[in-house]
């Protein structure tokens, strides 16, 4: 009886090992139409997100901390005041162990949160603008870099930077 209670684990054990394994939403996969082929995460298998604190790390970050961003952004980014232009313009990328950011998306969306687009001056802006913060901080663990999802999301409020989260 006990064996066939051993194998019965056993066999459980191996189909739940082949399922697999779910992503988390998160996650942004190469997409060859959107992607620079030259950006390369150093493990693909294991993109820390930027808040994880799992076990004995460094967390991710940037140098100069939100400060820092959000004088980057004050200073750089210019557009004329604008009523219609309000919501939110979000994007997430990938950090490697370099400190070098791809995979770029974004989303846009108004205050009640449903989909709409922004002037593509706002969007491209705040992208290009996006693309050259190069004071990013590598996840640390066991003495070894890890790459790391980021996401800024700008609050605009008549075509102006309200809020820079997180």
């Amino acid at each position: 009886m006990k064996s066939k209670i051993l194998v019965l684990l056993l066999l459980a054990f191996f189909a739940c090992e082949r399922q697999p394994l779910v992503k988390d939403v998160g996650d942004i996969p190469f997409d060859p139409s959107l992607d620079d082929p030259g950006f390369k995460p150093c493990d693909v298998r294991n993109i820390k997100q930027y808040y994880a604190r799992q076990g004995d790390h460094t967390p991710a970050g940037y140098e100069g901390e939100k400060k820092a961003i959000v004088d980057f952004f004050k200073d750089k980014y210019q557009y004329p005041i604008s009523e219609s232009e309000n919501g939110y313009v979000t994007i997430r990328f990938i950090v490697n162990c370099e400190g070098k950011l791809g995979r770029f998306r974004v989303q846009e969306m108004d205050f009640n949160y449903k989909p709409r687009s922004f002037n593509p001056a706002i969007k491209e802006q705040l992208l290009r603008l996006t693309k050259t913060l190069d004071k990013w901080v590598p996840v640390v663990k066991n003495n070894k870099k890890l790459d790391f999802y980021q996401y800024l999301s700008f609050r605009i409020e008549n075509g102006q930077i309200a809020k820079i989260m997180p």
